[in-house]
C-alpha cells in the first residue's frame, strides 16, 4: 500500500521529538559494558546480541553523545557494515549477518536515551494499568540482555488520535489538522517535569515532514547509507515540506498504582495539534 500523510507524520514526529528531548533536555547517558546473546526470531539466520538498555542514541547532532561505529571483541574493533555487523540503535544491539560464532566476550561503548520512545495504538488505560514495563536497569552488575519486546521505562508511548480536513483556500487547499498524544511514563516527578516542560516549549515550533523513503534507517535499525545520521543536516536536505506544532496541552496524572511495574511510576498524557496545509484531493 502506498505511504499515507499520516504514516509519514508519525515517522517525522518520532524523529522530531526525540531530537528535541535529547537536545533540549540532554537526556542521555554515556554508557560501557557488555553485550550478550539473546535470540530474535525476526532474524533467525543471524547472530544477535544484546545489551542491557535500549534504545542507543543515534543522531550525532546532539553534543557529547557516543554513538557506536561498531563493538569490540575481546578488545578488537569489529566496524559495522564492512564486516557484516548492523547496530540496532532501537533496540540496543548488534546483529550478525549469519550464525558465526562470535566470541562472548562482546562489549560496547554508547549513549543510552533517559527517555525511549515508542509506537503504541493501545488505550491509555492499557499502557498506564495493565501492562507490565521493565524499568531501565540501575544495578552496576547487569547479566544479560533486554528482550527485543521488552519496552523499559521511563518512556514516552506516541499514538495517533484524531485528524480533520479543513478547507483553507480555492484550488482545493485543505489544512489537515491532526492530534497526536504522547503518554509520558517516569520514575521520578522530576524527570517528569523536565520532559513535559520541554515538551510544552515545542508549542508553535515546526519540524519537517519526510517521505518513508527518505528515513534513515533500514529493517535491521542501522543507518540506510553512510556511517552516521544527523538530524539537523538532514532537515536540511530532506525537510522541505514543515507542519506546524499549533498547541500543545499537558494532563499530569496522578501516581500510577501499578503492581506489575513494582516501582513508583508518575505520568502525564501530552496532546500535540499538527496542522498542515495539504492538497489531499490532487
Amino acid at each position: 500500500m502506498k505511504p499515507s500523510y499520516l504514516t509519514k507524520l508519525m515517522s517525522s514526529f518520532y524523529l522530531w521529538i526525540d531530537h528535541e528531548i535529547l537536545k533540549e533536555g540532554e537526556a542521555f547517558v554515556n554508557y560501557s559494558g557488555s553485550l550478550y546473546p539473546t535470540e530474535d526470531s525476526n532474524f533467525p539466520t543471524s547472530t544477535v546480541y544484546g545489551g542491557p538498555y535500549k534504545q542507543w542514541v543515534y543522531d550525532s547532532s546532539i553534543s557529547g553523545v557516543n554513538i557506536p561505529s561498531g563493538v569490540y571483541s575481546n578488545n578488537d574493533f569489529i566496524p559495522r557494515a564492512t564486516s557484516g555487523l548492523a547496530i540496532d540503535y532501537s533496540n540496543g544491539r548488534a546483529i550478525f549477518n549469519n550464525n558465526t560464532l562470535v566470541d562472548n566476550n562482546l562489549t560496547a561503548s554508547y549513549s543510552l536515551k533517559e527517555f525511549n520512545i515508542y509506537y503504541t495504538d493501545e488505550r491509555e488505560e492499557t499502557l498506564l494499568f495493565e501492562n507490565a514495563y521493565r524499568v531501565t536497569p540501575k544495578v552496576t552488575r547487569v547479566t544479560g540482555s533486554l528482550d527485543y519486546s521488552d519496552n523499559p521505562y521511563p518512556c514516552v508511548f506516541i499514538k495517533h488520535r484524531t485528524s480533520e480536513n479543513l478547507p483553507f483556500s480555492f484550488g482545493g487547499l485543505d489544512t489537515t489538522e491532526t492530534q497526536i498524544r504522547c503518554v509520558v511514563l517516569s520514575d521520578s516527578s522530576f524527570k517528569l517535569d523536565s520532559l513535559i516542560s520541554i515538551l510544552n516549549d515545542t508549542s508553535r515550533k515546526v519540524f519537517p515532514l519526510f517521505a518513508l523513503a527518505d528515513l534513515p534507517f533500514d529493517y535491521l535499525g542501522d543507518f540506510k547509507t553512510g556511517t552516521s545520521f544527523n538530524y539537523t543536516d538532514w532537515c536540511d536536505v530532506y525537510g522541505q515540506n514543515l507542519v506546524t506544532v499549533k498547541r500543545v496541552y499537558i494532563t499530569k496524572l496522578d501516581e500510577v498504582d501499578n503492581m506489575k511495574i513494582n516501582n513508583k511510576c508518575v505520568a502525564a498524557l501530552v496532546d500535540f495539534d499538527i496542522s498542515a496545509v495539504r492538497s489531499p484531493r490532487i
